[in-house]
This record gives C-alpha cells, structure tokens and sequence, in this order.
C-alpha cells in the first residue's frame, strides 16, 4: 500500500467521486483510503471514523452544489433566482444520485447534532440568498408583505416547497414559480 501524504481536498474530491458513483451508503473508510492510494490509517488522521467522513463529504457536496460551475447571479428577479438555485440543486441530484433523500440517515449516533448542524447552516445559506434575491427584486411591490407574512415567512415557504419538489423528481419548479410571481406581483 502507497502511503503517500494526501489532502483534505483530495480525500473530499475521492469522496464525491464515490457518492455520485455509489451513493452516500457506498462511502467507506477501506474505499477511500485505496481510492486516495493511502493506509487507512493515514485516513484516520484526517477523519476520526466513518460517521466525520460522511459528515464532511454531505457538507463538501453542498459547497459542490452551490459553487459548481459559476456563481450564482445576484441581478436576476425573485422568480429567475429561485429557478437558477432549484436548478442547481436538481443538477447536484443528478450528479449525486439518492444524496436529497439518503445523507440524513446515513450519519449515526453522536453525530447526528453536527449533521442537522450542517443541513440547519445550508439551509440558512439558501435562505440568504434568497431573501437578498428577493429585497433586490425592484419589481416586488412595497406592499407585497406585512408583518403577518414577511419576506422571511416567504423565503421559507418557497424553499420548503421547493425542497418536496426536489425530492419528488419534479423536472422543474414551474407551479412554485408562478405562485411566487403572483404573490410578489400581486
């Protein structure tokens, strides 16, 4: 065995290779290590077992999916932002296949309060983006919400639906997209 020194990165670009090969479940400490050409003892150093390593790669493939290929655009209105994120996500379902419905349970034990921690700061991610998206959007009337039903309020209405969408197979978000264009231009 090759007990080459390697990187983090070069653990999480194996490790994304993998998920969109096998899925999150076909992640393991032995594949990893003899896909990084490295002693899974050399593994250890950098993961203290398989649950750090799953935990790290969900939060790489989330970074992978947002940052893939281009920056988001931050000009475009509420409607086209929402279609380009819902977009990305379904081309990161594609890339990682089972990853929307299967990185959930794929953690144990002790780290399920890092996991949820991880998915609470992505979906928090997106929901920045979002309401930026949407506090920008120069066509979305001043009277489009109150105090009952905020911009917030709408932001996570929007990406919760999106989300079931998403994890429904839906090929595109075209009846939440017109929801939203007919609250936000009334």
């Amino acid at each position: 065995m090759n007990t080459v020194i390697t990187s983090k990165e070069a653990i999480m670009e194996t490790c994304r290779r993998i998920v969109a090969a096998k899925g999150i479940k076909g992640l393991n400490m032995r594949l990893v290590a003899d896909e990084c050409h490295v002693a899974l003892g050399t593994l250890y150093n950098y993961y203290e077992d398989k649950d750090a390593l799953v935990l790290a790669t969900v939060e790489s493939i989330w970074k992978d999916i947002f940052h893939a290929d281009q920056p988001c655009e931050t000009d475009l209105s509420f409607p086209d932002y929402v279609a380009e994120l819902y977009a990305r996500i379904q081309k990161g379902a594609e890339t990682y296949p089972g990853f929307l419905t299967g990185h959930s349970v794929s953690i144990a034990g002790a780290k399920q309060r890092e996991a949820k921690s991880v998915m609470e700061h992505t979906f928090a991610h997106m929901k920045a983006g979002m309401l930026k998206a949407l506090q920008d959007d120069r066509s979305v009337p001043a009277d489009a919400f109150s105090p009952r039903f905020s911009q917030e309020d709408f932001v996570n209405f929007v990406l919760d639906h999106g989300l079931i969408l998403l994890v429904q197979g839906q090929s595109d978000c075209n009846v939440l997209l017109e929801i939203i264009r007919r609250v936000i231009r009334g």
